[in-house]
């Protein structure tokens, strides 16, 4: 499991996959099944985009006197897919996002539905 090559909102990505371990310790069973489930229901994904759009529009976007997205490429890089260690299946796409280059955002998932979307820190 190194890269994932799929299409996020019509658009091709290859995307590294981070899985969060700790040293000496094996990836866990919960974190394969979250890739492996993840990768079978690749329309959560586009399922998401309303939320993001809304996260983009709440969160920068407004400040500049536009409420709506035009091209969600223009504000939102999808850049890798984490896993985190947890006791459910938890996936999130990180991206860079234009209104906070430092903290970025990051769409979650559990248990192959959206969660939430927000700054990285929520997962890591």
């Amino acid at each position: 499991m190194s890269n994932i090559k799929t299409e996020i909102w019509e658009r091709e990505f290859n995307l590294p996959i981070i899985i969060k371990q700790f040293k000496d310790k094996e990836i866990t069973d919960i974190q394969k099944e979250a890739v492996e489930c993840f990768m079978n229901n690749l329309d959560i994904v586009d399922s998401a985009k309303k939320n993001v759009e809304e996260y983009v529009i709440n969160n920068g976007l407004s400040e500049t006197g536009k409420n709506s997205v035009d091209n969600i490429f223009k504000y939102v890089i999808p850049k890798s897919i984490y896993i985190p260690k947890e006791k459910k299946r938890v996936v999130a796409i990180m991206c860079n996002y234009k209104f906070d280059m430092e903290h970025g955002i990051a769409i979650i998932f559990e248990e192959e539905k959206f969660k939430t979307v927000g700054p990285q820190d929520l997962i890591l």
